[in-house]
């Protein structure tokens, strides 16, 4: 299980290595609304104009993404009550510490790519901003892949069938709605959502890793 969840992370990170430096450098375009510089410019800014600004999908996907930050809280609050109930750090159960090592990664990449390695900027100023903000990969992507991504893969542990189906219903219809309604609101690039689908995937496989060192060692 370590040596899949290791060749899995691997592979995928580096496929999102790959398609991170293809945006970069392949088809840069000159997007005159903006004065700035976009690659695979040749789908990019065709779609961007097709789909302008649209106001209801973008606070559609910002709600969407407050309810991924609200299962970040939810699982927070369940390591909390096991911690209380064992009074050990022991007793909580391993992949809650493999999900806080997953989301701190997911803010560091996040970081990075926000204040170090600009990719692109957004196709246009968001209403209250002031400006355009770096916009690979998208953050709301990302969040959503790796949040509702890795609730799913928890839901795995619930005995109940029909539960289980529920649960993993519910937040699939959240991740791809999530997906879906921030590409068509108009603040990204498509290669700005693939982006963050990729490195999202690369985050779920590397909680997939933490969660087999965990056991593991456990």
């Amino acid at each position: 299980m370590k040596k899949k969840s290791m060749i899995l992370f691997i592979t995928v990170t580096i496929i999102a290595l790959v398609f991170t430096l293809l945006v970069k450098t392949v088809d840069l375009g000159y997007v005159a609304s903006t004065g700035s510089v976009v690659g695979f410019s040749s789908v990019n800014i065709p779609f961007a104009e097709r789909f302008a600004f649209n106001e209801i999908f973008y606070k559609v996907s910002e709600i969407l993404g407050y309810l991924a930050f609200a299962v970040i809280a939810l699982f927070a609050l369940i390591g909390l009550f096991q911690l209380i109930k064992g009074r050990s750090f022991k007793k909580v159960d391993s992949d809650l510490y493999a999900l806080a090592l997953t989301y701190v990664f997911t803010i560091a990449l996040y970081i990075f790519f926000d204040k170090v390695l600009v990719i692109n900027l957004r196709p246009l100023i968001v209403p209250g901003d002031l400006a355009l903000e770096p916009s690979f990969p998208s953050s709301h992507t990302l969040l959503s892949v790796v949040v509702f991504g890795t609730a799913i893969s928890e839901c795995g542990k619930i005995n109940k069938s029909w539960v289980k189906g529920i649960f993993t219903f519910v937040l699939s219809i959240l991740m791809v709605g999530t997906v879906l309604f921030r590409l068509f609101s108009g603040v990204h690039w498509v290669t700005d959502i693939v982006g963050g689908i990729l490195w999202g995937e690369a985050l779920m496989a590397l909680f997939q890793l933490f969660s087999s060192l965990f056991q593991r060692e456990k």
